[in-house]
């Protein structure tokens, strides 16, 4: 019998701004040599690191970040909204966080920040200690109520490395410019949800793994501007635990299941939590795109 995968806790974050043409999320391109996803379009995240836990943070209690994500260990809470924020300034360098006069720290001082970590990089790593180390010595604190939590998913079980995931919305703060890490990704990009999954279903360079598509697509909905993008996300809280299924027979071919999908094996658990059940709530692997079936209704496209 083979042995379970380990499951990770991460973090990701849909970092949002307004634009003439709507809501724009930062979008990073997976290196191609990546352990997980590789080449896949995703919002920036990672997984929590043993030194995430020495951050000076505010905003929100260790009991208050419990709250939020549902958990009953507040300390784990509260070290997956800072792997969140320090995952982000890695990856899109957006700092969210506060200086000594409480006001949220500008281009000038995470371009100070990004100068430090760049000598502390060993390779293509950066330890987080190191980025802890440097957010600390420049007197910040992380501001962890500038994150709205949104969604929470894990990595199914057939899965050789598995993540249990929260989401979180963050608007870019206001003197900041999100730009690609080349340590991190190998592109990034501004799109509107409806523009990112156009490109998606039209085979384009954007490709869109199953968590990020279904995120898109409710961020479509949603799509005024940025800050009803966020609040429409957290409307609702976390939820529960999104577990996708893989089930190989379906009348359409290997499919990925999710809880609301009458035929995924925890439905009646989901059904009793949520009330929602649905005949097929599932992606689709077509021409090496996933597709979002719900009902009879093929979801890969932008719906307006």
């Amino acid at each position: 019998m083979s042995a379970t995968p380990p499951i990770r806790s991460a973090a990701t974050v849909v970092l949002l701004r307004d634009a003439p043409a709507g809501p724009e999320t930062f979008l990073v391109r997976r290196h191609g040599q990546s352990g997980f996803m590789a080449g896949a379009t995703v919002f920036p995240g990672g997984k929590l690191d043993d030194a995430d836990v020495v951050a000076q943070t505010a905003g929100l209690t260790v009991e208050a970040c419990a709250q939020r994500l549902a958990l009953v260990d507040g300390q784990l809470a509260w070290r997956i909204h800072v792997a969140a924020i320090r995952e982000l300034h890695e990856e899109a360098h957006v700092l969210l966080a506060r200086d000594a006069r409480g006001q949220v720290v500008d281009a000038t001082v995470v371009a100070a920040i990004d100068a430090v970590l760049q000598g502390a990089r060993q390779g293509h790593q950066l330890p987080a200690g190191k980025w802890h180390e440097a957010v600390q010595n420049a007197g910040l604190t992380l501001a962890l109520d500038l994150l709205e939590p949104f969604a929470h998913w894990l990595t199914p079980r057939a899965e050789p490395r598995r993540f249990d995931t929260w989401f979180f919305a963050a608007m870019q703060p206001e003197g900041q410019e999100a730009a690609l890490d080349p340590h991190e990704a190998s592109d990034a990009f501004w799109r509107t949800a409806d523009a990112a999954l156009a490109e998606h279903d039209a085979g384009g360079a954007i490709l869109l793994p199953p968590p990020t598509l279904h995120t898109m697509l409710r961020m479509a909905e949603l799509a005024r501007d940025a800050a009803a993008v966020i609040a429409g996300l957290g409307q609702g809280g976390v939820g529960p635990c999104i577990e996708p299924h893989f089930e190989i027979a379906t009348p359409d071919g290997p499919a990925i299941l999710l809880p609301e999908d009458v035929d995924h094996p925890e439905h009646a658990t989901w059904r009793a939590q949520t009330g929602q059940s649905v005949p097929q709530s599932r992606f689709l692997l077509r021409d090496g795109r996933f597709s979002l079936i719900r009902g009879d209704v093929v979801r890969s496209a932008s719906p307006h």
